[in-house]
């Protein structure tokens, strides 16, 4: 009877000893789990604080410059009012835009607005292109059949530092 209660117990020490042994592994396996997935996380807050940091001081350098700009035009929004606050006159917002001269406000659209520039000579309208990994203004101008000239000036910034992937380039439209 003590041999059979003995048996028993070193069973039920075996069964605790394979279960806890699994539990551990188990246990282990998903702190392992837990522990890259916080380092993976903390990898990527801090390549994206980089490039956050990166961004601003190259955009901050680049603010000086004469540039072109996106703007999201407002419902009704006028023309004059976009152009005073940018240095830049309503023939110029309309030429570059491709508008009427009738076209006195804005309809929610997105339009170039060239900032500080109070003639477009020669006249032209702009196309937008996001720059890709092997552009340069040089080859866009071929490809656009664009005096690289006035693409340099049309792209200032770009014209200094070159095209990285994502940039907006203006693109000259002669009329």
């Amino acid at each position: 009877m003590i041999g059979r209660w003995i048996r028993r117990l070193l069973i039920l020490a075996l069964l605790v000893t394979v279960f806890g042994g699994v539990g551990f592994f188990i246990a282990r396996g998903m702190q392992q789990e837990l522990a890259n997935h916080y380092a993976t996380s903390v990898a990527l807050a801090v390549d994206t604080a980089v490039a956050g940091a990166l961004f601003d001081a190259t955009r901050t350098a680049e603010a000086a410059l004469p540039h072109y700009i996106l703007y999201q035009t407002g419902p009704a929004e006028r023309l004059l009012d976009i152009a005073e606050t940018y240095n830049t006159t309503i023939d110029v917002i309309r030429m570059a835009n491709n508008l009427l001269p009738t076209v006195d406000a804005g309809n929610g659209e997105e339009i170039i607005v060239p900032v500080g520039v109070q003639f477009l000579d020669p006249p032209r309208r702009f196309e937008l292109y996001i720059g890709g990994a092997d552009d340069t203004l040089e080859r866009l101008a071929t490809r656009f059949n664009a005096p690289l000239e006035i693409m340099q000036s049309d792209n200032p910034i770009l014209a200094q530092r070159g095209i990285n992937p994502g940039d907006v380039v203006f693109i000259p439209r002669l009329l």
